[in-house]
C-alpha cells in the first residue's frame, strides 16, 4: 500500500468517526430528553415502534448506501460502470420499491397492532414512520454516491444534519404535543426522523452541484450490478430486522401464554432494548465510521487483487476496533450502575451488563468483518450466514422462554448467543477467502495491555478514585501502550506533520 492510499483511509476514517460521534452524543442527549418527558409509557411506544418501521426501512432503502459505494468507487478504477447510470437507475428501483413497501405499510398497519402487538395504542406510532419508507432510499443512495467518490466530508455531514433536524423536530413537536397525551407526543416524535431525513437530502443535492456525477460512455450493466449487490445485503438486512419485527411478537404472545403479564412483558423488553443493549453497544459508532471508510478502499483492492492492501485493512480496522471495546468492556464491568445512572437516568438493566460486556468485544469486531466480505464482492455469502443465523436465534427465543429460571431473559440470551455464534462463522469465512492471519505478537500484545488496563483500574477501584478519572487513566494506558506496540496507526499523523512542516518551511 502506498503513502497516498494509507493517508488519504486515515483521514477519511478520521472524518466519519468525529461526525460519528458528534451524531451519537446529539443522540444521547435526545435520547435522555426523550426519554424523561416521554416517561416509560411512551418510550414503551417508541421502542415497540421500531422493530416494524426498520423491517420496512430495510426493504426500501435496498442497501443503496453500501452499494452504490462499492459499485461508484470500482467504477472510477475500472470505468466499468457510469456513476451517473449507478445513482439514476439505483433511485429508480428505490422509488418503486419504496411505494410499494408504503401501501403494504399502510395496509397491514391496523390488523398488525390489534393481532400481534396486541397493543391499539401503537397504530398512530407506526403510521408515524410511513414518510420514511419513501425517503430512506434516496437519501441513502445519494450519500453512497458520496462515499463512493471518497468524499466522507460530505456523506458525514449529511448524517449530522440529518441528526440535528431529527432532534430539533422531535424537541420541538414533544414540547408542542405533551399536552395532547402521550400518543399523539410519540407519534410526533417518530415523524421528527422524516424531517431529518429530508433536511440530509436537500444537503445532499446542494452539494451534488459542486461535484457533478460523472458519466462514462459505452458502459452496460448497472442495473445488473446493483441488483446483484444489493438484493443479497438488502435480504440480509431484511432477514435481520424482519427477526426484529418478530421478536417483540413472539416474546409478548410466548410469555402471556405461559402466565406472564403483558405490562411486564413489554416493560422488560423496553429496558432492555432501550437501556441494556445501547449500553453495550454505545461506541458502535467507531466500527460502522470504519466500516463506512473502508467500503472503497478495500472493494479498490479487492478489484485490483491487491492482496496486501486487503490484509492491511483487515488487520487494522479489526484492531481499531478491538482497543475502544476492551477499554468500554473493563469499564462497564466494574461500574455497570454508575454509566447507566449517568447516561439514561436509571440503574435498570444494568444487572446483566457485567456478565456480557466482555462478549460484546464480539459484536465490535462482527461490523468490519462484515464490510470487508460484502465489499469484496462476498455479500452472498454473509446473506446466507445472516439467514441461519436469525433464524437459530428466533428458535432460541422461542426455546428459552419456555425454561421457568430463564422466562424474560429469554431475548437478551437469545440475542448474545446468535451475536457471538454469527461473528465466529463470518471470521472463518473472511480468513479462508482472504488467507489472512493473525499476528501471535499481536495478539500477546493485545492479550498483556488487557490485563494490565484491567488490574489498574480493579487497583483505582479499591482506592475509591472516580470512575469517570478511571475511565480516563485506563483509556491512556491502553492507548499509549497499543500505538506503542504499532497496533494502532499513526503514520498518518506523522505523514500529516511533516507535510504541514515542509509547507511551512517553504512559504
Amino acid at each position: 500500500m502506498n503513502k497516498k492510499q494509507n493517508n488519504t483511509f486515515f483521514i477519511n476514517t478520521l472524518i466519519i468517526i468525529i461526525t460519528n460521534f458528534v451524531v451519537k452524543m446529539l443522540g444521547l442527549i435526545n435520547k435522555i430528553a426523550i426519554t424523561r418527558m416521554l416517561g416509560t409509557n411512551g418510550m414503551s411506544l417508541y421502542v415497540l415502534s421500531f422493530p416494524t418501521i426498520m423491517l420496512f426501512i430495510s426493504i426500501a432503502g435496498f442497501s443503496l448506501n453500501i452499494t452504490i459505494s462499492k459499485l461508484v468507487s470500482e467504477a472510477i478504477v475500472s470505468r466499468k460502470y457510469s456513476p451517473k447510470k449507478l445513482v439514476k437507475k439505483s433511485c429508480l428501483y428505490s422509488v418503486l420499491l419504496s411505494f410499494i413497501m408504503l401501501i403494504l405499510y399502510l395496509i397491514f398497519l391496523k390488523p398488525l397492532t390489534i393481532h400481534f402487538l396486541k397493543n391499539e395504542d401503537l397504530f398512530y406510532p407506526l403510521l408515524a414512520g410511513a414518510p420514511l419508507i419513501m425517503l430512506v432510499g434516496i437519501s441513502d443512495g445519494l450519500k453512497g454516491y458520496f462515499t463512493g467518490i471518497k468524499k466522507m466530508h460530505i456523506s458525514s455531514l449529511g448524517n449530522l444534519i440529518e441528526q440535528i433536524g431529527r432532534i430539533g423536530f422531535s424537541l420541538i413537536f414533544l414540547y408542542i404535543m405533551l399536552p395532547y397525551g402521550i400518543i399523539t407526543a410519540t407519534f410526533f416524535c417518530l415523524l421528527a426522523l422524516s424531517f431529518g431525513e429530508i433536511c440530509a437530502i436537500i444537503y445532499s443535492l446542494i452539494k451534488i452541484k459542486k461535484y457533478p456525477i460523472e458519466s462514462y460512455d459505452n458502459t452496460s450493466g448497472e442495473g445488473k450490478a446493483i441488483i446483484a449487490m444489493a438484493v443479497p445485503t438488502t435480504t440480509s438486512r431484511l432477514i435481520g430486522n424482519f427477526t426484529y419485527f418478530l421478536e417483540p411478537i413472539l416474546y409478548t404472545t410466548i410469555l402471556s401464554y405461559l402466565g406472564y403479564k403483558v405490562t411486564d412483558i413489554q416493560t422488560t423488553y423496553t429496558i432492555l432494548d432501550a437501556y441494556t443493549i445501547p449500553l453495550l453497544t454505545f461506541i458502535s459508532f467507531l466500527p460502522f465510521a470504519l466500516s463506512t471508510a473502508m467500503v472503497p478502499s478495500v472493494s479498490e483492492a479487492s478489484a485490483l487483487n491487491k492482496t496486501n492492501s486487503l490484509h492491511y485493512y483487515i488487520r487494522k480496522s479489526l484492531t481499531f476496533c478491538l482497543i475502544p471495546s476492551i477499554i468500554l468492556s473493563i469499564n462497564l464491568f466494574l461500574f455497570a450502575n454508575e454509566y447507566m445512572n449517568l447516561i439514561y437516568g436509571t440503574t435498570e438493566g444494568t444487572t446483566y451488563i457485567k456478565y456480557l460486556t466482555f462478549m460484546f468485544i464480539c459484536y465490535y469486531l462482527h461490523i468490519p468483518i462484515v464490510a470487508i466480505l460484502q465489499a469484496s464482492g462476498y455479500a452472498k455469502k454473509v446473506f446466507i450466514t445472516s439467514t441461519i443465523i436469525h433464524i437459530i436465534r428466533l428458535l432460541l427465543l422461542v426455546v428459552l422462554s419456555f425454561i421457568p429460571c430463564i422466562g424474560l431473559n429469554s431475548v437478551l440470551i437469545a440475542t448474545t448467543a446468535t451475536m457471538i455464534l454469527g461473528f465466529i462463522v463470518n471470521l472463518i469465512q473472511l480468513i479462508k477467502i482472504t488467507k489472512f492471519r493473525f499476528q501471535l505478537s499481536s495478539m500477546i500484545s493485545l492479550i498483556l495491555i488487557s490485563i494490565i488496563g484491567f488490574s489498574v483500574a480493579i487497583l483505582l477501584k479499591k482506592w475509591d478514585v472516580h470512575y469517570l478519572f478511571i475511565l480516563g487513566i485506563t483509556s491512556i494506558i491502553i492507548l499509549s501502550l497499543a500505538i506503542w506496540q504499532k497496533l494502532i496507526w499513526i503514520e498518518s499523523f506523522k505523514q500529516n506533520f511533516l507535510k504541514r512542516k515542509k509547507l511551512r518551511e517553504n512559504s
